[in-house]
């Protein structure tokens, strides 16, 4: 019986159902891959009516903020046409499909064959309606080639996404007119940058840019996951709503060192060691601010970039989301199978950071995502610099990331005065700006108490 299916298939023109199938199971198997195909398929593509109701149920979903599964995906045909949900018996038609297709690793070539088969039928239809105008007494010969080429043109953009392709001198023009109206904003006395906490920082880079990738690096204690979650602090009191997910660490954990950046006390007084009156007095009113403040924690100790990616959306659509943080890539869940091109981890870290920086894009925010470097910034002579190629299974880090920006400390190298101005190294940490693909790179200070849960501006006179 299935064979007969197969063979009917094939003799079909320009339709591909077992595409069509394969979309659709690939979307409810792993629902997050919709952000990898709505932008160039859309639900008249699909030549499988009950497969376009399906897939205008899964838009409807996204759209609304809702979360895809098997359960909402049913429910929303439901509420969509009763009568048809009926009719299918929900979804329960594609449960042998369902069986065969449990990947999404292919889904934009899929989708990419649906856009060519239907953009064949439509030119199949449009030529045989200019062939039924070519073949009457009264046909216009320019009239008819002006109108093929007309199709033609319509049909190719609808193949190249053209919507998204611009005339230089029309974004120049955009361009101008955001820079004027952030300057008049910035000269009225409106906040429109979104600053990282560190104002040396800041001034070398501008701040966190949306759509842009900022990688922040560092060895393994050298403060990354510190540096990070004080700027997601910072921005969340300026007003900007962060999420920060670690795959390191429970949410409770970075909770400890929220309440010990805010209140003052030392997270191990937390821990283990015991607070006072006085103390638990200051935590509490560190937990009445960061209730007020718009930050969402997450733990991801088991998801893959795509879960990240599907919880960040769903914020984003709440309008809970101006800025993400990742800790970090080298723990990121990947999966790694002989039916994927994924052959390596460098390959498979390069993926997940070029996912990441489509997040960026996507929800047009600034993405900060953490990284370790390797051990040869350690055998390395003298302070231990880093550098790019310390970036461990650098991959497309390097190539991706908008900014890369190395956390460094020099007493983790039991280094505690410059060798050339014999300064007090002593709570002094360095961020070096190795990457700004739209700006300046170079080395700014800022302090830090014992714990690394209190950072500051680098002032020289303190000691």
């Amino acid at each position: 019986m299935k064979e007969a299916q197969y063979a009917k298939r094939e003799i079909l023109p320009n339709i591909n159902l077992a595409m069509e199938q394969a979309v659709i199971a690939g979307l409810l198997s792993s629902p997050d891959a919709i952000f990898d195909v709505a932008d160039r398929l859309q639900p008249e593509m699909f030549s499988d009516q009950r497969l376009q109701f399906v897939y205008l149920a899964i838009l409807s979903l996204v759209e609304s903020g809702t979360g895809v599964d098997m359960l909402t995906v049913e429910n929303e045909m439901l509420r969509k046409d009763r009568g048809l949900y009926e009719q299918l018996n929900g979804l329960s038609f594609l449960s042998e499909i369902l069986l065969d297709v449990r990947t999404d690793a292919h889904i934009r070539i899929h989708a990419d064959e649906l856009v060519r088969c239907y953009t064949l039928r439509q030119l199949v239809n449009g030529l045989k309606k200019k062939e039924t105008e070519a073949q009457l007494p009264s046909a216009d010969v320019a009239q008819l080639l002006t109108g093929v080429e007309e199709l033609a043109g319509s049909l190719r953009n609808g193949m190249t996404h053209a919507s998204s392709m611009e005339n230089a001198g029309a974004v120049a023009a955009r361009v101008l007119e955001k820079s004027y109206q952030e300057q008049a904003d910035r000269e009225a006395g409106k906040v429109t940058r979104i600053y990282s906490g560190l104002y040396d920082l800041d001034a070398l880079t501008g701040g966190l840019y949306k759509g842009e990738l900022t990688v922040i690096a560092g060895r393994p204690s050298m403060g990354k996951s510190a540096v990070a979650l004080w700027m997601a602090l910072s921005m969340a009191r300026k007003g900007k709503a962060v999420a920060f997910f670690s795959v390191e660490m429970s949410k409770e954990h970075n909770v400890i060192r929220l309440l010990s950046m805010i209140s003052g006390i030392d997270a191990d007084r937390l821990r283990f060691k015991g607070t006072l009156a006085s103390d638990r007095l200051r935590l509490e009113q560190a937990q009445k601010e960061l209730e007020r403040l718009p930050i969402t924690l997450e733990y991801c100790g088991s998801d893959t970039i795509d879960d990240i990616r599907g919880k960040a959306q769903l914020l984003h659509k709440q309008g809970k989301l101006e800025g993400l943080f990742i800790d970090y890539l080298n723990l990121i869940n990947i999966i790694i199978s002989k039916n994927q091109l994924q052959e390596t981890t460098d390959l498979a870290l390069g993926s997940v950071a070029r996912k990441t920086k489509l997040m960026a894009e996507e929800m047009d925010i600034p993405v900060i995502l953490l990284a370790q470097l390797n051990r040869e910034v350690d055998r390395r002579q003298g302070l231990h610099f880093p550098v790019l190629s310390d970036l461990r299974n650098s991959g497309a880090i390097e190539q991706v990331a908008d900014v890369v920006t190395f956390v460094y400390r020099a007493e983790k190298y039991n280094i505690f005065y410059d060798p050339k101005t014999k300064e007090d190294l002593h709570g002094v940490g360095l961020l070096i700006v190795a990457k700004n693909r739209n700006g300046a790179t170079g080395i700014v200070k800022f302090r830090y108490n014992p714990a690394m849960t209190c950072l500051t501006d680098y002032d020289p006179r303190v000691i």
